[in-house]
């Protein structure tokens, strides 16, 4: 056995009785079909076929070895999984009887495509798991948390079209999310059943269903291995399949799908823009052998000539490393000083034993090395890989068939009994065996089952381009009626820049399908509508009391140009597939009324309107804007635009995006800081498309303070919108050499326009490893293309930036932007503990942008999460002398508004948990909320607002807890009596509802009481029929015994007192 042994790969399971012989569930995993011959005796890595080595399966093996209790063991293989270049193999395609079929089963469209959702989705819902088709574009996450779509049992994704950022720019976080959910319900298992043992009680050995598919098209793989860098979850097992070769549909095979559980069937349709063109053939190596890169201890580097498949697997290695990693922090190995990267953390093994930092010379600083052994983390497996293969924007799009299994008719027990079938065979006949009575009548499944039920199915079809239409129409898969039989929906989704559904050649298409329900999902048909409705009401409500600072958000519910064939989707359409077939208008997404929502407001909040319009006479005073205009008479461009996108932390919530502030200075650009998922989204529910297209063309520089997700997951699709608008300008991206790297690798999947941006990297100054509180070396890098002219140009637009690294994590920092026309500087701190060394690189900053992501309450979280208080950042405010100061980034635990600021200005609060902290200058501190606008210049005016909002936001708790609040004659009695009312009638509903279900209960317990007491007819004889064979004779119900006499023959019912 030990030559089995390896490190979390060998479990030893002990069973009470020797297995004589290993059944097909011992030998076949959970999660598949496939079946092993038995091995007996030592088991290694190369006993096991190469092709079971990738698929990634646990596999049990016997071997004859005694337990100390003379138990017999056996041992079980863990192969780490790794995702497969193909689909899953089909199972056999099975009737499901009605004691497995689901529950329910239902379609329905998650998103429409608007400005906080770009893509389309359709989520395919079953009692046991759940199924997404489409493009998971940014914000599908979002849109799920505001639908309250649970995505604990979603295990598979079928991405739509073809893959770039558009398809699945909110895949990665939905990664992230998944894993965390994983985690969390490990985590509580374990919990429970620490629990259960402490009290001496039994626990049952349930697995979680942690699996995680995801298909799609050329480059799906690849797009994911990018983010190896800032991407890393263990304990996940995730199957990337990247269908590169057609389905066995093509090739004349219809009957097998590509795809098959105990639940769903799913074909998968490529279709491509040049059909016969020919797949890569060798590209040029830049990695060596990935066979066994999670042992490797030295970084993959480039080397010789490399073919597509290899190619497949450095990106399968990549991807594998991300998620189902064994790696810990906490290990610790041992090489030479010499051989050590210089950026890394060494440790040493002191003469005490005890492991210390290692702080003496480092290889390549030019010193004299000791000869000793040190100690260092290796990097997870996926971080190894420093450059992928090469790649090509694809073009291929992929659509798909997905269809429920048959259901086996229900089981006729009153025709069984007429047969003379006994009971106890039922079973068989429900399992579709024969079953032969006892007079040699042999009884057959089709002589007491209902016909079988066909499943029912829906097509998702995406051509996102025109050159695409003639390969989608000439799919055989439309000419084979069985396979089309029982399809009810196609869903059209559509990119921005081509709609099929205005195609005549679909037209014509879609019109051979009269049965089938054409739904549309496309930029130009669904209406531009909020989406994100929770937010939107808060900003609505704000907007009234400050109008100034918070504009209205650009919507409109009204319908587009209809298509000429189908029906607009909405969100939140259903549409029933099993028990009952049929669309469900019930679940849709109600349109958000901002005239209702203003009227609620006026009703219900009285005494936050009496605020607001108090704070707007203040700002209207003369004597208040003298006052104003002179206090901040040194602050140079005060009609400098603030406006955040995004003002939460980790990940989007329903209230705040992910990290993201767009500064604009009139006539000297825009600049962006950070910028997290669907971040150009925000920007257009904020502007408009073409006032976004008008940003992006203004835009100078993008600064990324690190490499955590939620500050930079938006990049990709707005530097592809930047490229698309603008064709003679040049942007800024600062950011690490990690972050540039990344930009490098996915501009083979869509370009980002990197011939024009200039690299703005941060550097540990006289080298070695970065460390919190110094100063940053900033290098530019101009692209090799442009010319001395070209150069002079491009850096001229750009601002002046120092840098300097914060504590956070790995390469995270602060910034410092001046503008040379003015002089106007602004200071950012990104994710970080309070920085002195940021305080005093911006000193004097005219704006500071902190991060303050809990309360000063939770400073024990701050500190172990590397994050600051509301306190520490204005305290970071005051010793750099900022005159302005934005506080952002709030934990999600805040969804709404955190504690109050407390300032030597600010009036003390009992309920306040944060410190007072004195400015030596005139300075004003603001909350950040999203799609807030606030010019430099009007700080002072927004702060007389302050008091309105958290007087609105309070009340809303209030409320929707269902709480009063103590002075309730702030509160409109007839509000409060109506609320009260309506909460009194929901519960005598719900009552009555208890009610009627209790009685049922009740009914039906007497009605098997009372069965139990029935005497049973007799057994029909069995009489001869010419035309039909042998039927059961009729019984009269005057010859069963307490049964009512009635005049006409009940050979089925029979009719009981």
């Amino acid at each position: 056995m030990n030559r089995l042994r390896q490190p979390s790969r060998l479990k030893i399971a002990p069973f009470l009785k020797k297995p004589s012989k290993l059944s097909s569930a011992q030998l076949a995993p959970r999660t598949t079909k496939a079946r092993f011959p038995p091995i007996i005796g030592i088991i290694t890595r190369h006993h096991i076929p190469k092709r079971l080595l990738l698929d990634g399966l646990s596999i049990w093996f016997p071997y004859t070895g005694r337990s100390p209790k003379g138990r017999t063991l056996r041992a079980v293989l863990n192969i780490p999984r790794q995702p497969t270049p193909a689909l899953r193999p089909a199972i056999t395609s099975k009737v499901y009887s009605d004691s497995t079929k689901p529950m329910t089963s239902w379609a329905q469209v998650v998103t429409t495509p608007t400005a906080d959702t770009p893509g389309a989705c359709v989520l395919l819902h079953f009692d046991q798991r759940r199924y997404l088709f489409g493009r998971v574009a940014e914000g599908t996450q979002r849109a799920m948390v505001q639908r309250k779509i649970a995505v604990a049992k979603l295990h598979n994704i079928f991405v739509t079209g073809t893959i770039d950022w558009s398809t699945t720019g909110g895949l990665p976080g939905l990664m992230l999310t998944l894993a965390d959910v994983v985690a969390g319900m490990k985590a509580a298992r374990a919990e429970d059943v620490a629990a259960r043992e402490a009290k001496g009680l039994k626990t049952k050995d349930r697995d979680i269903d942690d699996d995680l598919h995801i298909y799609g098209g050329k480059n799906l793989l690849h797009s994911l291995a990018t983010t190896r860098r800032f991407i890393f979850r263990k304990g996940i097992p995730l199957s990337l399949n990247e269908i590169r070769t057609d389905s066995p549909c093509q090739r004349n095979d219809r009957a097998h799908p590509d795809f098959e559980d105990d639940l769903v069937r799913v074909w998968h349709l490529p279709i491509s823009s040049n059909p016969s063109a020919s797949r890569p053939g060798s590209r040029k190596r830049k990695h060596g052998d990935l066979e066994d890169a999670e042992d490797a201890d030295t970084p993959i580097t480039e080397d010789s000539e490399l073919s597509d498949a290899e190619a497949q697997h450095i990106r399968q290695a990549a991807v594998a490393g991300m998620f189902s990693s064994t790696w810990s922090l906490d290990t610790l190995h041992e090489m030479n000083l010499r051989d050590v990267d210089p950026t890394a953390k060494i440790f040493f093994r002191a003469d005490s034993g005890m492991i210390e930092e290692y702080k003496g010379p480092l290889p390549g600083s030019g010193k004299e090395l000791p000869d000793i052994r040190v100690l260092i983390r290796s990097p997870w497996p996926a971080a190894k890989i420093e450059t992928l293969p090469d790649t090509k924007p694809s073009n291929e799009s992929l659509c798909y068939i997905v269809k429920c299994h048959p259901r086996r008719g229900k089981f006729k027990a009153d025709t069984a009994a007429k047969l003379s079938v006994p009971k106890t065979e039922f079973k068989s006949l429900i399992a579709g065996e024969s079953v032969t009575l006892e007079n040699g009548t042999v009884v057959t499944p089709e002589m007491v089952m209902e016909a079988t039920v066909e499943g029912r199915g829906v097509a998702v079809i995406d051509i996102p381009t025109e050159d695409m239409v003639d390969s989608f129409l000439a799919r055989p898969e439309w000419s084979d009626s069985t396979l089309m039989s029982g399809v009810d929906i196609m869903y059209w989704l559509s990119s921005e820049k081509f709609s099929a559904y205005r195609d005549e050649r679909i037209v014509e298409f879609m019109k051979k399908y009269p049965s089938v329900q054409h739904v549309l999902l496309g930029h130009d048909v669904c209406p531009n509508s909020l989406a994100l409705q929770d937010p939107a009401d808060k900003t609505i409500k704000m907007n009234y009391i400050d109008p100034k600072r918070f504009p209205l958000l650009k919507f409109d519910n009204r319908p587009c140009d209809p298509a000429s064939v189908g029906e607009v989707g909405a969100s939140g359409a259903r549409v029933n597939l099993h028990p009952k077939q049929g669309p469900s208008s019930e679940f849709l997404v109600p349109l958000l009324d901002p005239i209702g929502i203003i009227k609620g407001m006026v009703d219900d909040h009285r005494a936050v309107v009496e605020m607001a319009n108090e704070a707007q006479k203040k700002v209207e005073d003369p004597a208040f804007l003298a006052e104003v205009q002179e206090s901040q008479k040194d602050i140079p461009d005060l009609d400098t635009e603030i406006i955040p996108l995004g003002t939460g932390s980790a990940l989007p919530s329903k209230y705040r995006n992910v990290s993201a502030t767009l500064i604009r200075v009139p006539g000297h650009g825009s600049y962006l800081f950070d910028c997290g998922e669907n971040t150009l989204g925000q920007l257009r529910r904020f502007y408009g498309w073409e006032g976004t297209d008008e940003v992006l063309k203004d835009l100078r520089a993008i600064y990324i303070s690190h490499l955590h997700a939620d500050h930079h997951f938006g990049t990709a699709s707005l530097m592809s919108r930047w490229n698309e608008v603008t064709t003679d300008t040049y942007l800024g991206v600062i950011a690490a050499e990690a972050f540039h790297r990344w930009l490098r690798e996915y501009d083979g999947v869509e370009p980002l326009g990197l011939d024009r941006v200039v690299r703005i990297v941060p550097y540990p100054t006289g080298g070695g490893f970065a460390k919190a509180e110094q100063t940053a070396t900033v290098s530019l890098h101009y692209p090799g293309t442009l010319d001395e002219n070209q150069k002079k140009l491009a850096g001229a637009q750009l601002p002046e930036v120092e840098i300097c690294w914060v504590d956070h994590c790995l390469f995270a920092t602060a910034i410092s932007m001046t503008l040379p026309h003015s002089g106007l500087k602004i200071a950012y701190s990104g994710d970080c503990r309070p920085s002195k060394g940021f305080a005093a690189m911006a000193r004097g900053a005219h704006l500071l942008l902190h991060e303050c992501t809990f309360e000063d309450g939770l400073r024990g979280d701050a500190m172990a999460k590397k994050h600051s208080t509301i306190s520490e950042a204005l305290a970071v405010g005051r010793d750099m002398g900022a005159r302005r100061i934005l506080l952002t980034h709030f934990s999600q635990r805040y969804p709404k508004l955190p504690a109050p600021i407390e300032t030597d200005e600010a009036e003390s609060s009992e309920t306040s948990t944060a410190k007072k902290i004195e400015f030596k200058q005139d300075t004003s501190v603001l909350y950040a909320f999203d799609h807030m606008h606030v010019k430099l210049g009007e700080f002072k005016q927004a702060e007389q607002f302050i008091p309105a909002i958290k007087k609105l936001l309070e009340d809303e708790e209030k409320l929707k807890d269902g709480e009063k609040e103590g002075d309730e004659e702030e509160l409109d009695e007839e509000v409060l009596a109506e609320r009260e009312r309506k909460k009194a009638e929901k519960q005598k509903k719900l009552a009555e509802k208890q009610k009627k279900k209790m009685e049922h209960s009740i009914s039906r317990a007497a009605q098997r009481k009372e069965k139990k007491k029935w005497t049973p007819a007799k057994e029909p004889k069995v009489v001869k029929d010419a035309g039909a064979g042998e039927k059961p004779e009729e019984v009269k119900t005057s010859e069963v015994k307490g049964t009512e006499s009635v005049e006409k023959n009940e050979p089925e019912d029979v009719v009981m007192r």
